[in-house]
């Protein structure tokens, strides 16, 4: 097959979920024999193409000099990009993620024929909670899009699944849960950080509440002295954080860390001893898997996906959204615990080889897309 994804960002410039996934299905694609283009905006500094892993990357569009923040004109600007260059190419089947990729992406595969497939992750107004700062705007726009005929629907969990067809009305049989997995050879070759830390990885963005992980922490630190907070990603919230940090009187023991390489992320939660996400809208929440396949417990809000990856009291612990006082003793327990850490840790670890490989995920995208096309050939 020769597959097109379209993505806002590609690793390695930006390494989200989204673009971890794409990066590791596509990367697997290519080995099993197929032709894999990935379009993604352009990023200042670096070339109009480039060869990641045998996938040809082409950047279209605006140049971005800090990943993910971009502006309205940048994502027009993408779009029109987008739109240009499905139209005068050709390919069996094309795969675009929400938000910008999938307009364009839509509107030129009708024009051309070509089966499209959207990769669609979580959705925010199910939950209350927008992907937007405009929660009107943002609502309005993900209804248009979650109504879209697409060939076919791809996504991470359950939750979302039931939210496309709840919310949106989209019928069951058109979407595909697959979802996000590890790399285990990668994190085994991973030598953990060392200190006495819990860890925080994903954007900056008011619906992960990372202030809450801020508030909470500030009252461990009255227990656990020499406990710091590790917080890893980049949004729109990093220095109304940074603030809140330093009115809580924290600052000596908390740290931002932004564009940092994959493995350098992996060897920061090898060495935590508890991962926490906070986060209200989780399609599926690869942080955690990855957590576990370091062995690393997590803590997380009950939400979305997370449930689907965290089993309250064997792999992790789940709490009821925004309680914080139960996110505090959770943390504390486990920070504790040194016994029931270890055990949470190696449970992690086995349902992560047992669920979330990416060379078993991958067999089942190939099915999909090849489903997919024979569907809109017939």
């Amino acid at each position: 097959m020769k597959i097109l994804i379209v993505s806002d960002f590609f690793v390695p410039h930006y390494n989200g979920g989204g673009e971890r996934r794409y990066f590791e299905i596509a990367r697997r694609l290519v080995e099993r024999g197929h032709e894999v283009d990935v379009i993604s905006m352009g990023i200042h500094g670096v070339g109009d193409y480039e060869e990641i892993s045998g996938i040809r990357v082409h950047h279209l569009g605006p140049r971005i000099r800090k990943p993910p923040i971009r502006g309205p004109l940048e994502f027009i600007r993408f779009m029109a990009a987008v739109f240009r260059w499905v139209m005068t190419q050709d390919y069996d089947i094309i795969d675009a993620q929400t938000y910008a990729p999938l307009p364009p992406s839509f509107l030129a595969s009708r024009i051309r024929g070509t089966p499209m497939v959207a990769t669609i992750h979580d959705v925010s107004s199910a939950h209350g909670d927008q992907w937007l700062q405009s929660s009107g705007t943002a609502g309005l726009l993900e209804r248009v899009l979650m109504r879209l005929p697409y060939d076919g629907v791809i996504t991470v969990s359950r939750s979302t699944a039931s939210a496309l067809t709840d919310v949106h009305g989209r019928p069951p049989a058109d979407i595909h849960i697959i979802p996000n997995g590890v790399d285990l050879e990668l994190i085994d070759s991973v030598t953990p950080a060392t200190g006495n830390y819990i860890i925080f990885v994903g954007r900056l963005a008011p619906h992960k509440h990372v202030d809450h992980i801020i508030e909470v922490f500030s009252k461990l630190v009255t227990d656990f002295p020499d406990l710091r907070l590790e917080i890893v990603g980049d949004g729109v919230e990093r220095s109304r954080l940074k603030a809140m940090v330093d009115d809580f009187g924290v600052g000596e023991s908390v740290t931002f860390h932004h564009n940092l390489s994959y493995r350098e992320v992996i060897s920061m939660i090898g060495g935590a001893r508890v991962l926490v996400l906070p986060s209200t809208r989780e399609g599926f929440g690869m942080v955690l898997a990855e957590a576990g396949a370091c062995g690393v417990p997590a803590v997380a809000y009950r939400s979305g996906g997370v449930v689907e990856v965290i089993d309250d009291g064997e792999n992790g612990f789940l709490v009821e959204p925004c309680d914080k006082e139960a996110l505090h003793d959770r943390i504390k327990l486990l920070i504790s615990d040194d016994e029931l850490r270890d055990r949470m840790g190696s449970e992690g670890r086995k349902k992560v080889e047992e669920k979330f490989l990416w060379d078993n995920i991958v067999e089942g995208i190939e099915r999909t897309y090849r489903f997919i096309i024979a569907r809109k050939n017939r």
